[in-house]
This record gives structure tokens, C-alpha cells and sequence, in this order.
């Protein structure tokens, strides 16, 4: 998955009609695609981006 489409499915999480509950359920299984792809990356912090979006999701998902 590219950068792109893991920041419309983050974006898409955050503004569903879902309760919060749910929105940390999917930031979590989006954390989880997302770390496949940074351990698949050579050298876990190469793509800056992809890491900059992971934090951001942990960040959001820890505050529901």
C-alpha cells in the first residue's frame, strides 16, 4: 500500500460515523499494515514519511 492510500484510509478512520471504540480498533489494524510495511522497508526508518504517518495514527489512537 503507498503512502497515499494509507493516509486516505487514516483520514477515512478519523472522520467515520463510528464510535470511538471502533475508530482505535481500525487505527489499530492500520498500525499493524503499516509496520509490515516499514519491516519490509530496507532499515525500518529509510521511508520518513511512512514512519511520520505511523506515529501520527499511534499518537491519535492512544488519545480514544
Amino acid at each position: 500500500m503507498s503512502l497515499t492510500e494509507y493516509n486516505a484510509k487514516y483520514e477515512y478512520i478519523i472522520r467515520s460515523n463510528i464510535s470511538d471504540r471502533q475508530k482505535a480498533l481500525k487505527l489499530a489494524d492500520l498500525m499493524t499494515d503499516m509496520e509490515g510495511h516499514l519491516r519490509n522497508d530496507i532499515g525500518e526508518h529509510r521511508n520518513k514519511e511512512v514512519h511520520a504517518l505511523y506515529k501520527k495514527v499511534s499518537l491519535l489512537s492512544n488519545l480514544l
